[in-house]
């Protein structure tokens, strides 16, 4: 079967709506009291619009990069292809010849053989750094991910998990770094030096958190603790694969991490307003701030990025690099926001009354699950807009 640009787009919108739907069903269905007819609708219909718009957009992107070469070709030459499409810079050159040599490779074994052997050695070329300093960096991970899990759950219940999976991953991080580079590449710039203190800053918050609330242990089971390190992992992993040198790829890590900034600092400003009687010209400030800022925040960085670059790609960087650096900033500031609103009227920072250790569970929920979501689709739509304003210009 044909693969054309309509069936693509189709597939993925229909795709991105079916998983909403039972996503937005089962939440429903297990709510206790369930929300009101109006909202829940709404709640299914403005969400699908937006994610199944975003969907379209990077399909139609990716089909003018990409996807009308990789439809013309046959199954050999797709696996190549996208094989070839994700390997560094250094090694585009090599990716480039063997695709021409496998034009001059004739029978389909042949080719298939052909592609199978090339895209292995793409993805998995021979270490770097040799393969005994490699075994020895693989060695010390294990060790180092073996007693780190159970030190950290003795010191701080319920972070045992959390420990090791977080040191396992970040250790995979080491032992990939080890194998494909050559030199290591310091200075940090600014914006993953930024990154990494709100990971380590996300990191600290919890072990405070859990030490001052052990009860809380509760409200992060196996599971929990799982996604946690893993998006800590994969902010720091964005942060450590910073590009050094100048260009648009510098230009939409500084954006992505100075909106990071201000929406942490509307969402702290949006917490210590709530509740509070401030002076008339106060209110219809806060009333045109409030709303704007954490749209605008998601979507002026990717939609400049785009437009300076004047790629749709360029855009997305940006956007990767605004949900990196909210995630930790958000997560790091809702702890002890948390803990200080609970001590003030036993209320959680979603408004309910419920034991302090539910606000570790609304933090997975909200900077892990709903700003980025939400944030990295209306990112999506801002880097479309501004790689269409930039062919518009051009």
């Amino acid at each position: 079967m044909r693969w054309s640009l309509r069936r693509f787009e189709t597939v993925t919108c229909w795709s991105v709506v079916a998983v909403w739907a039972a996503v937005w069903t089962g939440a429903v269905v297990t709510a206790d009291p369930l929300p009101a007819a109006d909202s829940a609708v709404g709640f299914l219909v403005v969400p699908s619009l937006l994610w199944a718009a975003a969907a379209r957009m990077v399909v139609r992107h990716w089909w003018s990069a990409t996807g009308s070469r990789l439809a013309e070709l046959d199954p050999p030459g797709r696996v190549l292809a996208l094989a070839v499409a994700v390997l560094p810079e250094r090694r585009r050159e090599w990716g480039r010849a063997m695709t021409a040599e496998l034009a001059e490779v004739e029978g389909e074994s042949e080719r298939r053989r052909f592609a199978l052997s090339s895209a292995r050695a793409a993805l998995w070329p021979p270490p770097a750094g040799g393969r005994p300093l490699t075994g020895l960096v693989i060695a010390a991970v294990v060790a180092v991910t073996a007693v780190t899990g159970p030190a950290v759950g003795a010191a701080v219940p319920g972070l045992r998990v959390f420990a090791a999976t977080f040191t396992g991953l970040v250790g995979a991080m080491v032992i990939l770094a080890v194998a494909r580079s050559r030199r290591p590449r310091l200075p940090l710039p600014v914006p993953s030096f930024l990154v990494t203190g709100a990971v380590a800053a996300a990191i600290a918050t919890t072990v405070i958190f859990l030490r001052r609330e052990p009860d809380a242990a509760g409200h992060l089971p196996p599971g929990a603790a799982v996604l946690l390190a893993t998006v800590l992992a994969g902010c720091l992993g964005v942060a450590v694969a910073a590009p050094r040198r100048p260009g648009t790829a510098r230009l939409a890590s500084r954006l992505g991490v100075a909106a990071a900034v201000v929406f942490t600092a509307w969402f702290l400003l949006a917490i210590r307003s709530d509740g509070t009687r401030p002076p008339l010209p106060l209110v219809l400030l806060l009333a045109l701030v409030l709303p704007l800022a954490p749209v605008a925040a998601f979507v002026v960085p990717a939609f400049t990025a785009a437009r300076a670059g004047r790629s749709f790609r360029s855009g997305l960087r940006a956007a990767v690099w605004t949900v990196a650096a909210t995630v930790p900033m958000t997560y790091a500031l809702w702890l002890p926001e948390a803990l200080r609103r609970h001590a003030i009227d036993g209320r959680l920072l979603v408004g309910d009354r419920a034991p302090v250790g539910r606000n570790l569970t609304d933090a997975l929920i909200f900077c892990l699950g709903v700003f980025p979501v939400v944030g990295l689709t209306l990112a999506v739509l801002g880097a479309g807009l501004g790689a269409r304003a930039a062919r518009g210009r051009g």
